[in-house]
């Protein structure tokens, strides 16, 4: 199935506690389930915005980074487009 990217957080939760010693420096961090716009659901991090930002509902797009030569499938808000703006 090929997938736009795009979806909205059906659930989440911030996370405090590593759940491993190597990942003590990325928390706090936003685990979440995102709806894609195609159905499936799929268990991901929101990304680029505080994590007291995020709600249920939130629209979300696919962000690309690397990090350690694999790029992980995480999310940030979608940011409305200027009324106005093309």
């Amino acid at each position: 199935m090929r997938a736009r990217g795009t979806g909205t957080v059906w659930t989440f939760t911030v996370v405090g506690m590593p759940g491993h010693p190597a990942w003590g420096d990325e928390t706090p961090y936003v685990l979440a389930l995102v709806e894609l716009d195609e159905g499936p659901r799929l268990m991901t991090n929101v990304v680029d915005c505080p994590s007291d930002a995020v709600h249920v509902g939130q629209r979300v797009q696919l962000v690309t980074t690397v990090r350690d030569s694999q790029p992980p499938l995480q999310f940030a808000p979608v940011v409305p487009q200027e009324i106005g703006e093309s």
